[in-house]
C-alpha cells in the first residue's frame, strides 16, 4: 500500500483559509506566469499553492501561463514565477513565490480583490481621493520578515483604492537578487514609488498614504481633529509586557487600548527561536507573540501601526495623541521597550539596508546561498542570530570585542556544534563598501593592530537602547542608561504613568516582561479604584 501524499496546506491551514475565503464574492482570476527551467522550486511552490487553493474556494481561478504567451506579453511579464491577482481590474503583481509571511499578504490580496473592500482607514482613503497622478508601489519582502506582510498589504490596499492610478509589486528579494542589487535593497521591507526610495522599514499606514500623495519620504505628524476617546488605561508598546497588562486591565474591568507604532511582539517578533519560554520546547518568536495577540484580542483593541506623537497630562487625565486619534486617559502604561544599539562606526549608517542589518530573520534570507556575513556581538542575541543565519545556508563569523561570550552555555554549545567561527578580542572600526557593504576594517583590542575582512553582510547585535522618549517628554525620571525607574508596582515617579518590560532595564527576558506586565495592570486598577495621591497615603 502506497504511503498516502502530504498535502500541501496543512488541514488546519486548509480550516482556517477556507473560513476566510468565504467571505469572497467575485470570482478572483489569478494569472500565474512559471517555468520549468527559471527558478523550478519557486514555482512548483506556486503551482502546488494555487491547485490547492481552488479546491477550497470556487472563486478562486488560477490560470497558469508559460513565459512567453500571449498573456505574459500582454502583462509585460519577463520573470517567473510571477503571480497577478485579477489583472482585468487590479495592478498587483507578486514578483516571485509568496512563501512563509508573504503567503498571508497573497490571500488578503485574493480576498480583497474579491470584495473591493481593504483593511485601510477611513481616513487614508479620503487622502487617496486627492492622488490625482498614476503611482507605481515597489516593496522588496523576504518569505522570513515578520514587518514585510504589513508593509506589502498596505501596497496592495491603495492598489485596490485606486485602481486606475496605482499598480504594486511586491518582491521576493531572494528570487530576484538582480532586482535588489539595481534598487540597493538587501533589508526588508523598503518602500520605492516611482522608483525612488521613500521608506526603509516598515511604514505607519498613515506615512504610507501620503507618501504616495507626495512620491517622497515624509514623517508622522499627529493627529489635529476633534474629539477624543475616553479611556481607563492607554498601553504603548505590544510586546509581551503590554499585551499581557492589557489582559490583566480588561479583565479588571478597565476600559483598555494598546497602541503599537510597529509590528505586534516587539524584539520576540523578529526572535527567529525562543527555547527558554515555559510550557514550549522551541517555538518562533514571531508565532509565540501571535498567540499571545489572539488571546489580547479577546479582550482589548490593538492599534497596530499607529504612533503615539504628543502626551500631556493635565490635573489627573492624560491626553495622547497619536499618527490617528486622540485619547484621554487615567493611567498610561508605558512597554516601549528597546531597540537595537547601534555600532556608531563609520559606513553604519551608510549602508543601512544595504547589508547593514540588526534583524537576521528580516534580512538574512537575502544571503543564504553561502554569501559571507558577519555578527557582531556576543550575548544571547549574537548567538541567535549566528545560528539561525547558519541554519538557512549562510555562511556566518562572530566577531567579539571580548576573548569569551556572554551568552548561555547551550547557546554557545550549539555555536560549538554548529561550527561557527568566532573571532576574538576583535572590534569593528569601519564598515566599507560600494553600493554595498564589501567588508569591515577590524582591530585587534589586545595589540591595536588592523585587518580587512571581505564580508557581503554586518548584522549588529551588541545590546539594546531604551525607547524612552514618551518617558522623557512625560518628565519620568530614568536610570544613566535610560532605562525607566519603577518601584515593585511598577510606578514612575509621575503619578499615572507606570512602565514595564524592557523599558525598565533588569534581566530582559520574555518570562520577566510577561510577569512586570501582569503585575502593572493590577497596581493601575488598584490606583484608580483607590487613588492614594488623593488619600495622602503612601504607595502599596
Amino acid at each position: 500500500m502506497k504511503p498516502k501524499k502530504e498535502a500541501f496546506i496543512s488541514e488546519d491551514a486548509k480550516k482556517v483559509v477556507k473560513k476566510e475565503m468565504a467571505q469572497m464574492k467575485k470570482a478572483v482570476t489569478v494569472v500565474a506566469v512559471m517555468s520549468a527551467e527559471q527558478n523550478k522550486p519557486f514555482n512548483e511552490f506556486c503551482r502546488k499553492l494555487l491547485t490547492e487553493l481552488s479546491t477550497l474556494s470556487d472563486k478562486i481561478k488560477p490560470v497558469f501561463e508559460a513565459p512567453g504567451s500571449a498573456a505574459a506579453r500582454k502583462y509585460g511579464i519577463t520573470r517567473t514565477p510571477t503571480l497577478l491577482v485579477e489583472p482585468d481590474r487590479y495592478a498587483i503583481r507578486f514578483t516571485g513565490a509568496p512563501a512563509g509571511e508573504e503567503a498571508r499578504t497573497f490571500l488578503l490580496a485574493v480576498l480583497m480583490a474579491s470584495t473591493g473592500n481593504t483593511v485601510l482607514s477611513e481616513l487614508s482613503r479620503e487622502r487617496l481621493s486627492a492622488l490625482k497622478d498614476k503611482r507605481n508601489v515597489k516593496v522588496f519582502v523576504s518569505p522570513t520578515c515578520p514587518y514585510c506582510p504589513q508593509q506589502a498589504l498596505l501596497a496592495v490596499c491603495a492598489a485596490i483604492e485606486k485602481k486606475d492610478l496605482i499598480s504594486t509589486e511586491i518582491i521576493e528579494i531572494h528570487e530576484n537578487k538582480d532586482l535588489a542589487k539595481q534598487y540597493n535593497a538587501f533589508s526588508v521591507p523598503q518602500v520605492f514609488i516611482d522608483d525612488s526610495l521613500v521608506g526603509l522599514g516598515l511604514q505607519p499606514e498613515e506615512v504610507f498614504i501620503e507618501e504616495i500623495l507626495t512620491a517622497a519620504p515624509v514623517k508622522a505628524t499627529a493627529y489635529t481633529g476633534t474629539g477624543s476617546t475616553e479611556m481607563d488605561l492607554v498601553v504603548v508598546g505590544a510586546g509581551p509586557a503590554g499585551l499581557t497588562a492589557a489582559i490583566y486591565a480588561e479583565r479588571s474591568g478597565m476600559k483598555t487600548v494598546v497602541i503599537e507604532k510597529g509590528n505586534i511582539g516587539g524584539q520576540v517578533a523578529i526572535t527567529p527561536v525562543v527555547e527558554n519560554y515555559p510550557g514550549f520546547t522551541r517555538i518562533g518568536g514571531k508565532t509565540l507573540m501571535d498567540m499571545m495577540a489572539q488571546q489580547a484580542i479577546q479582550y482589548t483593541e490593538i492599534h497596530e501601526g499607529e504612533e503615539v506623537l504628543d502626551l500631556e497630562k493635565k490635573d489627573d487625565l492624560f491626553t495622547v495623541r497619536t499618527s490617528r486619534a486622540s485619547y484621554t486617559a487615567k493611567a498610561l502604561l508605558l512597554t516601549t521597550g528597546a531597540q537595537s544599539r547601534k555600532l556608531g562606526v563609520p559606513g553604519e549608517t551608510e549602508f543601512q539596508g544595504k547589508g547593514v542589518s540588526y534583524c537576521a530573520s528580516c534580512d538574512g534570507y537575502f544571503f543564504k546561498d553561502g554569501k559571507k556575513v558577519i555578527v557582531v556581538g556576543g550575548g544571547n542575541t549574537a548567538a541567535t542570530e549566528a545560528l539561525y543565519l547558519k541554519n538557512i545556508g549562510v555562511d556566518v563569523t562572530i566577531v567579539h570585542r571580548r576573548d569569551t561570550l556572554r551568552a548561555e552555555l547551550f547557546l554557545q554549545k550549539s555555536l560549538a556544534e554548529q561550527h561557527i567561527p568566532i573571532l576574538w578580542n576583535a572590534e569593528v572600526k569601519e564598515i566599507r563598501g560600494g553600493k554595498f557593504v564589501t567588508g569591515v576594517v577590524l582591530e585587534n583590542v589586545a595589540d591595536q593592530t588592523t585587518s580587512t575582512l571581505t564580508v557581503d553582510g554586518v548584522f549588529v547585535a551588541i545590546g539594546y537602547v531604551p525607547s524612552n522618549e514618551l518617558a522623557v517628554k512625560l518628565g519620568v525620571a530614568t536610570d544613566d542608561e535610560g532605562y525607566i525607574r519603577v518601584d515593585k508596582g511598577h510606578r514612575t515617579n509621575v503619578t499615572g504613568v507606570y512602565a514595564a518590560g524592557d523599558i525598565t532595564g533588569g534581566f530582559k527576558q520574555i518570562v520577566t516582561a510577561v510577569g512586570q506586565g501582569s503585575l502593572a495592570a493590577t497596581t493601575i486598577f488598584e490606583d484608580i479604584a483607590n487613588p492614594y495621591w488623593k488619600t495622602g497615603t503612601a504607595a502599596s
